[in-house]
């Protein structure tokens, strides 16, 4: 008798295991799926919010307004300011903490141009000048963008020191004189951008972008015997064109 009961207890422990087997299996899948969603997250939580930072180089091209070159405050109304080429440098972040959509950047950049005005006489006075523009340019820019997977458009506004360097200078003034050599000024610089950045791949991307530039220069100049010159200035506005590439790290 106690061995028909023995019998009868293993097998409905054995029909109990059995019927828990598939829950322990179910439990066992739902704890591992958790611990892969788990570690997905993890693995995709630092992309998401890690800090975008790049290096670029660029080249540009630019097209000045049409400003009078002024000799002691004297204007040259015929001055035609010339555009040239140049290139630059940018390192920017955009932070994680403001969700990579506002970013600072340092720019540095350069430009050449030339300015012309043929000789004219009006008032009585005869003036000419014609003389090569280059400037060099360090900004800092604060910046504005959509931060999509592909492309990501933005806007900016920066300010920073220009300067500015007039080569093979050529003043001629009937009433103030002959003004050459060269001259360098540092002024106060500003400017307006927006441009559109699309992503190659997950570190290189390309670039291209308008900006409006704005630098009042001041140079002091010599005459031809070394004497202490006057004054001379141009109030410059550009626009310019850029695409360059750059890389994420």
């Amino acid at each position: 008798m106690k061995s028909v009961y023995s019998c009868l207890a293993v097998v409905l422990l054995a029909g109990l295991l059995a019927q828990a087997h598939p829950a322990f299996l179910l439990a066992a899948d739902s704890a591992s799926s958790a611990t892969k969603s788990s570690t997905v997250s993890a693995e995709v939580k630092p992309d998401e919010t890690k800090t975008d930072m790049y290096i670029s180089l660029y080249v540009q091209g630019s097209r000045p307004l049409n400003r009078p070159a002024r000799l002691q405050e004297d204007p040259f109304t015929n001055t035609d300011v010339q555009g040239g080429l140049g290139g630059g440098l940018k390192i920017g972040f955009f932070p994680a903490f403001a969700g990579r959509y506002l970013g600072l950047e340092a720019e540095l950049s350069g430009l050449d141009g030339k300015v012309n005005a043929p000789t004219a006489t009006s008032g009585g006075v005869t003036r000419s000048t014609n003389f090569r523009l280059q400037s060099i340019n360090a900004m800092a820019n604060v910046l504005l963008r959509y931060p999509g997977e592909t492309i990501q458009p933005y806007i900016g506004v920066g300010a920073g020191l220009s300067g500015g360097f007039a080569r093979d200078l050529n003043f001629q003034h009937s009433t103030i004189g002959v003004v050459h050599e060269n001259a360098a000024d540092g002024a106060f610089a500003y400017q307006f951008l927006g441009g559109v950045r699309a992503n190659v791949t997950d570190r290189l991307f390309l670039f291209t972008e308008y900006k409006y530039f704005v630098a009042n220069y001041q140079w002091e100049s010599e005459f031809t015997d070394g004497s202490r010159g006057p004054s001379f200035t141009l109030n410059y506005r550009t626009h310019i064109i850029a695409g360059g590439v750059g890389m994420t790290f």
